[in-house]
């Protein structure tokens, strides 16, 4: 194995922190990259680096996935209070449906409530 293939000493591609990344963080992750890209190239081992560049680039590219979305929320959708209270009432009436799926089986219709019938089991006339 050449010894471009192996991360240095201070990489912290598993460096897992709590919350979004910060924007100096990502900034000196970036120049980081950058100067590995430019040391490799200068001991002209830039090819026989590509597996351990692509495994670098992919923790790079998720830092900046994850800064672009939870630090910046450039990509989260804009939501108001309304829209959440709705999204809210109608997760509420989608698991009460399961749970009276569930409860009264999956043949129970509004109309059997009208008429006292149980579903398919009811063997009342």
């Amino acid at each position: 194995m050449d010894e471009a293939d192996d991360p240095p000493e201070d990489d912290r591609s598993g460096d897992r922190r709590a919350g979004p990344p910060t924007a100096d963080r990502v900034r000196v992750e970036m120049e980081r990259f950058a100067e590995l890209i430019r040391d490799l190239a200068r001991r002209d081992a830039l090819l026989s680096a590509v597996p351990f560049l692509i495994r670098r680039l992919g923790d790079l590219r998720s830092l900046l996935f994850d800064y672009e979305v939870r630090a910046t929320e450039h990509l989260l959708p804009v939501e108001n209070s309304d829209e959440r209270e709705a999204r809210r009432i109608v997760r509420e009436a989608e698991e009460r449906l399961r749970a009276m799926k569930e409860e009264w089986g999956d043949h129970w219709t509004p109309d059997d409530a009208d008429t006292g019938s149980g579903g398919e089991d009811d063997t009342s006339p």
